[in-house]
């Protein structure tokens, strides 16, 4: 299991540089406020970024986070989020996305931007730790 297994994050799209992902929140996301806790819409962000600088690459090559912005507009209790992202800059070393998330009536709930180094790949017997 990795993590947007975790998260129950499921891939609706996936293009070259352009990632559209889903997941259903719940109670078992709230912050204590009783809302989408801020660090969950951040992950699905980060991670519909992360995976369309990815599939804007060659085989054999990743990326990682090296800045994200995110912008909070409404808050979200539950109920189905889709996340878009699309990278709009790639270079030889970094990739620049930016992505939205819009809960089930379509209603912006976030935007972030973000920076990723881009890396060669690990095989799965030659990662670290």
């Amino acid at each position: 299991m990795d993590f947007s297994d975790f998260m129950g994050i499921q891939a609706l799209e996936i293009g070259e540089g352009h990632v559209q992902l889903e997941m259903t929140a719940g109670p078992s996301h709230w912050s204590p406020a009783e809302r989408l806790h801020g660090g969950i819409l951040f992950s699905l962000l980060d991670t519909a970024l992360g995976r369309a600088v990815v599939s804007s690459l060659e085989e054999g090559r990743g990326s990682t986070t090296i800045e994200s912005k995110i912008n909070f507009f409404r808050p979200v209790m539950e109920g189905r989020l889709t996340a878009d992202a699309r990278v709009l800059n790639r270079g030889r070393r970094t990739a620049y996305a930016e992505g939205e998330i819009r809960d089930d009536e379509g209603r912006l709930v976030a935007r972030a931007t973000g920076t990723f180094m881009l890396t060669e790949s690990f095989k799965q017997s030659e990662k670290p730790g």
